[in-house]
């Protein structure tokens, strides 16, 4: 079950424009991908608080903007940058696995899924980020 409607989504949180069509399979993917970067079962209380509905809102926007379900299944551009290409002297070369969102242009990925910056922040924020999710993030040593 999906954490957030769309009338939260578009009104409270003030959201980018989602297609009604497309709204309900964003946010129950958005929702499950926030239920896995949980420790445990996320409290009943937590359900209504606007941090957590706010971590929820990003996730879905960072899905829809990624592709939708596209960006849940490895076919999102996000997911599919990593690799390199070359021409002559010009090479590109693009990251796979978890990526970190230092430099602005990347997103992160957790087991090839984009995840926002910002739900992580939040949920960590919380005390509700599994410990699994800090594995691998440059940025925490692991």
């Amino acid at each position: 079950m999906a954490y957030i409607d769309s009338t939260y989504y578009s009104q409270t949180f003030g959201g980018s424009v989602i297609p009604a069509s497309d709204f309900p399979r964003m946010a129950e993917i958005a929702s499950d991908i926030v239920d896995c970067l949980c420790s445990y079962k996320i409290p009943d209380a937590m359900l209504t608080d606007e941090k957590f509905l706010k971590a929820v809102c990003y996730q879905t926007e960072l899905i829809y903007e990624q592709g939708g379900v596209d960006a849940i299944s490895g076919l999102s551009e996000a997911s599919q940058s990593g690799g390199s290409e070359s021409l002559g002297d010009y090479s590109v070369s693009g990251g796979s696995g978890y990526s970190s969102a230092s430099s602005g242009s990347q997103i992160s990925m957790i087991y090839g899924i984009p995840v926002s910056p910002l739900t992580l922040m939040i949920l960590t924020r919380l005390g509700l980020r599994s410990a699994w999710v800090y594995a691998g993030d440059p940025r925490r040593g692991g």
